[in-house]
């Protein structure tokens, strides 16, 4: 995922505010069907909007624009789920869905390739001192953003987020009713990762809350909880190699065994109405051939990490309850 933003070179113009109630589930996860939208403040003198979808991380060059409706009438602040359907069933009068990447005028839900990581969606309401930026119905969502580079007042973005796990990559969600700082306090912690592990292997830890990457903590390991290779009892030594405080902590684990088999576990943290959205992931596609052959993975199981899940919920609100 690239940290380019798409609107960084136009000129510069006040925003506003545009949300949904929407659930990203749906099409996040490659379901056609536009997301609901409302929006409110535009500037003075608005005239029409124009709605766009944009993925910049695409692996095209260029993007890929999924969506892209002009002519949308002052008056409407509004659109429902499902609107940009094949013949536009929700949008009002006058607007006009133009071909998306894909050569069709409708919505196209997010789709990225497996294993190419997160991607960024820019939903955008622009606010327009025209009633039609005056683009032809077969146009490029492109060329419509050349034509109202110079008759925009305002901008409404919203920016979510999606990814198609690789085959050797798991990732599980679920929505803690708590701040991402309480999450991610949590995730920090060597007692922590003891607290909300769902494996029965991490015994105990030591060592400071974890702040920077490369950061490293000790842990105290009983194998026979997997019962997959006769290690029994030993020490780890986990070593954080993403931290970005309430977004993303991941790290990897380093045993007296050589080479490190390099998995990578994680969490992301995004927010989720009052709450936060956790997904936990386990990435395996650095384990060398060697570790492939001498273990079965995954090593920790997408039921063991929903479990996680839950367990993480539990010790955020306890840790509250005791504060």
């Amino acid at each position: 995922m690239s940290a380019d933003n798409p609107f960084a070179r136009l000129p510069e113009v006040p925003s506003f505010e545009v949300s949904t109630a929407t659930d990203g589930a749906a099409w996040l996860e490659g379901k056609d069907e536009s997301p609901h939208l409302a929006w409110r403040g535009a500037p003075a003198g608005t005239r029409s909007y124009a709605v766009t979808v944009y993925d910049p991380d695409a692996p095209t060059g260029s993007g890929f624009w999924h969506w892209a409706v002009a002519g949308i009438p002052a008056t409407v602040t509004e659109l429902p789920a499902g609107a940009g359907d094949d013949t536009g069933s929700g949008l009002p009068e006058g607007a006009v869905q133009l071909p998306n990447d894909a050569g069709v005028a409708r919505f196209l839900g997010a789709a990225p390739p497996a294993g190419h990581g997160p991607h960024r969606y820019f939903v955008v309401v622009h606010a327009l001192d025209v009633e039609s930026p005056g683009v032809p119905a077969d146009a490029t969502p492109a060329f419509l953003g050349f034509t109202m580079a110079s008759h925009t007042l305002g901008r409404a973005v919203l920016v979510a987020t999606a990814e198609t796990p690789g085959p050797e990559r798991i990732e599980v969600s679920r929505v803690v009713p708590a701040p991402a700082g309480a999450v991610f306090a949590v995730l920090a912690d060597p007692k922590g990762h003891v607290d909300i592990d769902a494996s029965g292997m991490l015994m105990d830890a030591e060592g400071d809350p974890v702040r920077q990457a490369g950061d490293r903590f000790r842990v105290h390991m009983d194998r026979e909880a997997l019962g997959d290779v006769p290690l029994g009892k030993y020490e780890v030594e986990v070593v954080i190699t993403t931290c970005r405080p309430g977004e993303e902590i991941a790290w990897t684990v380093e045993g007296r065994v050589r080479p490190h088999a390099r998995h990578i576990y994680g969490y992301r943290l995004e927010p989720a109405g009052d709450g936060t959205r956790v997904t936990s992931y386990y990435d395996w596609s650095e384990v060398s051939a060697r570790w492939k052959e001498r273990l079965d993975f995954p090593v920790v199981s997408e039921t063991a990490l929903k479990a996680t899940l839950g367990i993480l919920e539990r010790t955020v609100r306890r840790r509250a309850a005791a504060a």
